[in-house]
């Protein structure tokens, strides 16, 4: 039986040892482990057991899913991806194979995601009222774990497991499964959405833990990072919804972006500069999301927010 790829994107942190030496301690595990390095990581030194692609350029989390993914010699029935700061227990992707395994339909599984400090960093992705993508259960205690499967809108790119046959579907009239104009950040929501258009599901599975360090490119992109969050879920949204749906709830996505932007400028005050300039560039965005193409027809009401 064919064992599924593993896709490491690494700007080449110091965690990446510890992601790699829990890789190693999987059960079972998978098969290849491909690491992206790209940037000044470009060079780093791998395991041998580990294969690498290797770019010059500065990679964003999309293509360097794609790049890594590309690198793949064959179709393979599932592909995990990790964050180089996570570090997954030893039955995480067993977990994650046997919920996909017992579901035909189910494309993207995840379990749970635990930050430094033992609580829960997400259980999957859902869109509150206001169109805002939010990690499940974040900062609640980890025990005691729901024992049934939640179904969610999307997995988070930071320790998931994808089926293959969705990710042929899915992909990108110009290529990748993930779309390289998010680049940063909400692009496991725009894959989980245009995984919904065509009728495959995403869930949080039990008994899949991961411990995740979070990441540092708000403190190393200081003016990219508030654009990232707040410009990406527009792009991401136009780039799914029908024109018509996102007019309709056009005021609660940006009552959505001022409670965003609140939240952003407690960590990184530019955001007081960065948003204002986000809503004057509302057009192109929307713009831009519209004339991608993809399979599947355009969502005609906002996932889990109410008409």
């Amino acid at each position: 039986m064919t064992r599924p790829a593993l896709v490491i994107p690494s700007l080449g942190t110091a965690s990446l040892d510890s992601c790699l030496g829990a890789v190693a301690s999987l059960e079972p595990g998978p098969e290849p482990t491909v690491v992206v390095l790209s940037g000044a990581a470009a060079g780093r030194r791998l395991p041998a057991w580990v294969t690498a692609v290797r770019s010059e350029r500065r990679l964003g989390f999309a293509a360097a899913v794609n790049a890594g993914l590309a690198s793949l010699s064959r179709p393979w029935p599932a592909v995990a991806l990790l964050n180089d700061d996570a570090v997954p227990e030893p039955g995480w992707l067993g977990a994650l194979e046997a919920a996909q395994l017992d579901d035909g339909r189910l494309a993207a599984v995840q379990g749970t995601v635990l930050d430094t400090l033992g609580r829960i960093d997400g259980r999957g992705i859902t869109l509150d009222p206001f169109g805002l993508p939010v990690q499940v259960d974040r900062g609640r205690p980890a025990q005691p774990e729901p024992a049934d499967p939640r179904p969610r809108l999307a997995v988070s790119g930071t320790a998931c497991l994808l089926r293959g046959s969705a990710l042929a579907e899915v992909e990108l009239a110009g290529g990748g499964v993930l779309d390289p104009a998010v680049g940063s950040y909400h692009d496991d929501v725009d894959l989980g959405l245009r995984l919904s258009r065509l009728g495959w599901r995403a869930s949080w599975v039990p008994g899949a833990l991961c411990s995740h360090v979070g990441s540092q490119s708000g403190a190393r992109f200081r003016w990219r990072h508030p654009w990232w969050v707040l410009a990406n879920r527009w792009y991401a949204l136009a780039a799914n919804l029908t024109p018509a749906a996102l007019f309709r709830v056009l005021p609660r996505l940006l009552r959505g972006e001022l409670r965003a932007a609140r939240a952003l400028v407690r960590s990184n005050r530019r955001t007081v500069l960065v948003a204002p300039a986000v809503l004057a560039t509302l057009p192109v965005l929307a713009a831009r999301g519209w004339a991608r193409r993809s399979a599947g027809r355009r969502l005609a009401r906002l996932p889990g927010g109410r008409e």
